[in-house]
């Protein structure tokens, strides 16, 4: 019955002066922002990217697997990462890598998805690699770089612009693949597509008849034809019953839910989705624990989740308000050149981000300031501490080098890695954490028997797929087994990679609770 009342409606309004706006105001209004593509090479948040190391080429002649972002020079990977390597494998290889909490792995990572490099030796004009490298930036919610390796390759084929669509529809930006679909029609045959794109034009007759259709002729689930009913005029079809939330959740099925306002999920919304929470309309704490959860996946810079601290206004104490509050009492601190207060502020605010996991991105807000700034006698009391950030954060330790008390045994190690201090100075730990870093560095060739193959694979040009094993024994940080991690850094070592090396063995060491 519907079907004939959503064509008259939409027919009859039409005739008036305005379209209807309340369907689409979340869509006409933030969607218009356009995406930004300045970069930063993944873990190195406070050195921009030069965008003039990003080249175009011509992908007609080879594969799509060679897009990227981000040239050798910037990555320190060489252009033929995959060597032999079959794309099917390199393709499981990427899967193999779940979350870590080690920031540096995560960096890796990314930096994995985002090289330019040769595609693998059987890649296809299609690009698969290339789409599964978007789907996992996608997947952790890395919206901005999923969206631009898309656009380097070009969305001409529709599993490309597919992903294209979905990842502008989260992100709010649906301008430029809508063009892209009016001006090439076979990119897309996807009912719900069309029907947002048409709205999106302003042509509510097409919209309202392409679902009318569509679902008589049982192109469409008649839940997913009602959401779009009432997408195109949500008062009509208020009393629509509403379907709930599928699982898993789609793209755009939320987005059109949210722009109706119904219910979200009860379990927490996965990572891409987050996105939709960082605009100013968004309620503070909302935004702020979206920035948190996304920061934490290292999908965004930190610098965006601490905007979002400055600019709250805690409703109540503790959690996320208590966060933004030890945010801007350490800004005023900062500013009052009053020390004891500063030091109070610093330590008070290390320990709640280390208990939410967000110490390394408070090191990196704080890193630059705090190596520049004048100690004094209450500052010289938590110089350790204030070590501690720089060594999380990858900063000269400058003037606070030698200052105050004593630094803990691990910190002290953390400092050697970090100065590149020959290795004989580190002795045999008892503590398991300390003695696998110390065999890495020390050279000592780990026991396991897969190890000859895995350097017999880098002496072949099989960077990527021993890289990507090399963090995959890394990525459950200090909960993994402390073999698993001597190997890990090992590989690292042996790759070439030996700052990042450093760099998650210090973040091994120095992030989470306060070291002994």
């Amino acid at each position: 019955m519907w079907r004939g009342l959503v064509i008259a409606a939409v027919l009859a309004s039409s005739a008036q002066a305005e379209a209807p706006k309340s369907a689409i105001d979340w869509l006409s209004e933030s969607l218009l922002q356009p995406p930004n593509f300045v970069i930063t090479p993944p873990g190195r948040t406070g050195h921009p990217l030069n965008t003039t190391q990003i080249s175009a080429m011509p992908l007609e002649m080879v594969s799509r697997d060679a897009a990227g972002l981000l040239p050798p020079d910037v990555t320190g990977f060489p252009r033929a990462i995959w060597g032999d390597t079959p794309t099917a494998d390199a393709e499981q290889h990427l899967h193999s890598i779940k979350h870590s909490d080690v920031p540096e792995v995560m960096a890796l990572f990314k930096q994995v998805l985002l090289a330019q490099s040769d595609p693998p030796l059987d890649a296809g004009p299609k690009g698969t690699l290339l789409l599964a490298r978007i789907d996992l930036l996608f997947a952790i919610g890395a919206l901005d770089e999923a969206e631009t390796l898309i656009l380097l390759a070009g969305a001409t084929e529709p599993e490309i612009f597919r992903r294209w669509f979905e990842i502008a529809l989260v992100g709010q930006r649906t301008n430029a693949p809508c063009e892209a679909l009016q001006a090439q029609p076979t990119l897309s045959n996807d009912i719900a597509t069309r029907v947002i794109c048409l709205a999106r034009s302003g042509d509510w007759n097409a919209a309202a008849i392409t679902v009318s259709l569509a679902e008589s002729l049982g192109q469409i689930a008649v839940e997913d034809a009602d959401l779009l009913v009432r997408f195109l005029d949500p008062e009509m079809f208020a009393e629509l019953e509403d379907a709930g939330n599928p699982d898993p959740l789609d793209p755009i099925t939320f987005t059109l839910r949210e722009s109706l306002a119904l219910p979200r999920p009860d379990t927490p919304l996965p990572l891409p989705y987050l996105n939709a929470d960082l605009n100013l309309r968004t309620p503070a704490r909302q935004r702020i624990v979206a920035a948190e959860r996304l920061v934490r996946a290292s999908a965004i810079p930190p610098s965006l989740l601490f905007a979002a601290y400055r600019g709250a206004r805690a409703a109540s104490s503790g959690g996320a308000w208590g966060r933004a509050e030890y945010v801007q009492e350490l800004d005023t601190a900062l500013v009052s050149e009053d020390g004891k207060q500063l030091a109070e502020a610093i330590s008070t605010a290390m320990v709640a981000f280390a208990d939410a996991g967000l110490l390394y991105a408070f090191a990196d807000e704080y890193a630059d300031t705090l190596a520049h700034l004048p100690p004094d006698e209450d500052t010289g009391q938590i110089a350790p501490r204030i070590r501690r950030l720089l060594l999380i954060a990858d900063r000269p330790m400058a003037q606070w080098a030698t200052l105050g008390t004593a630094d803990s045994p691990v910190i002290k190690i953390a400092a050697r890695l970090a100065s590149r201090e020959i290795v004989q100075g580190f002795s045999p730990y008892s503590a398991a954490l300390p003695n696998a870093i110390h065999l890495a560095f020390a050279n000592h060739t780990p026991s396991k028997q897969e190890i000859p193959a895995l350097l017999a694979k880098i002496d072949s040009g099989n960077f990527a797929e021993v890289l990507l094993r090399a963090l995959a024994l890394l990525a459950d940080g200090k909960d993994a087994d402390p073999q698993a991690l001597h190997e890990g850094l090992f590989l690292l070592r042996k790759l070439g990679l030996e700052d990042a090396a450093r760099r998650v063995a210090i973040q091994l060491l120095l992030l989470g609770p306060e070291p002994a």
